[in-house]
């Protein structure tokens, strides 16, 4: 990449969307998959099966997501792009299991000398390889996400190992799901340098997800950076002119609502909303659609595509693109008779 301004650009807006604190790691917190993306960026809860979920949350991991593989990609800025595979496995005695891989590159990036003498290039690139299990207890599931994290730029890096605790509450006869999830638990297992001081980006977050009766809408509500309740990005340098956030404003900072319009099996259409993008990521005179996503997705035989358009600043919007398959069917012995 011949601009680094990009990388930095980047950078910079990650620190904002992700609880403006001094933790490494911070693409652990990206939306995996277009589905979370298009419902706001944050979810904790759902009560319908997607294998990506468990990313989110490992109380999602389900058994009906047996064989079930699923892609996702999103174009950031300039050459920087973020990658993630997903798949679960059922097995009879042991139980449901997910492996994931999140991966983050931010391209060829310019080196320079002291002197501004250009030497070539280098690479940045972070990864996180993730084993999911869950465990159904009657009406409530269990699960937790094992994740080795690795950062990489130039010759330095750094590396942790990171724990998501997930549980879930599931109505007996509703469409009614409450989950609460402790996410990014761990230690850093070697820093950048001897100076640095790198550490997980740890999250508490409480979900809900319901469906009222008759009616083609599901709605989510995440509360999330609850280990965090007062850091909420405001500089008196910048912000001239502004007042300070007031109590109702920081709180619905921590709150993330997503709704899904059910047309059908087959297809329905995704709308997010998350506040604190909104206002920590928009400009004094123009706010745009910051902090604003839509989605849709299409179910084709054994396919299911998904698409997000979501607005993190107000230069331009960011797509999306996830494909899930059943590989039980797409590889479904059919009969000779």
């Amino acid at each position: 990449m011949k601009k680094p301004a990009y990388v930095i650009l980047f950078w910079i807006q990650a620190g904002f969307l992700f609880a403006q604190s001094d933790n490494s790691f911070q693409f652990l917190n990206l939306p995996v998959g277009a589905r979370v993306a298009g419902l706001g960026g944050v979810i904790a809860s759902a009560t319908d099966n997607d294998v990506n979920l468990f990313l989110s949350n490992p109380a999602l991991l389900d058994s009906t997501n047996d064989n079930h593989v699923s892609f996702s990609h999103l174009g950031f800025y300039a050459d920087v792009k973020y990658n993630s595979l997903a798949y679960a496995k059922k097995f009879e005695k042991a139980g449901t299991f997910g492996i994931g891989i999140q991966h983050l590159g931010y391209g060829s990036i310019d080196s320079y000398d002291a002197s501004g003498n250009s030497i070539g290039t280098f690479n940045a690139n972070e990864t996180a390889v993730t084993v999911s299990h869950s465990h159904q207890l009657s009406i409530f599931k269990l699960g937790a996400n094992l994740k080795y994290v690795h950062s990489g730029i130039y010759t330095y890096s750094s590396s942790a190992l990171a724990l998501d605790i997930g549980g879930m509450f599931i109505h007996p006869n509703k469409e009614l799901v409450i989950s609460i999830l402790f996410k990014n638990l761990g230690v850093v297992l070697s820093d950048y340098s001897n100076t640095s001081d790198s550490s997980l980006p740890t999250d508490l977050q409480i979900g809900i997800t319901f469906k009222p009766e008759h009616m083609p809408f599901r709605f989510s509500f995440t509360g999330h950076n609850l280990f965090h309740p007062n850091q909420n990005y405001f500089d008196e340098r910048l912000d001239a002119g502004n007042s300070e956030p007031g109590i109702g404003d920081k709180i619905f900072r921590h709150v993330n609502i997503g709704t899904e319009i059910l047309f059908s099996r087959n297809f329905n259409i995704r709308l997010g909303y998350n506040h604190r993008i909104r206002k920590e990521l928009s400009l004094a005179e123009k706010s745009g659609l910051s902090g604003i996503s839509i989605g849709l997705m299409a179910k084709v035989r054994s396919f299911e595509l998904a698409y997000t358009f979501t607005t993190y600043h107000v230069d331009s919007g960011r797509s999306y693109f996830t494909i899930t398959s059943n590989l039980n069917r797409v590889f479904k012995k059919k009969s000779i008779i």
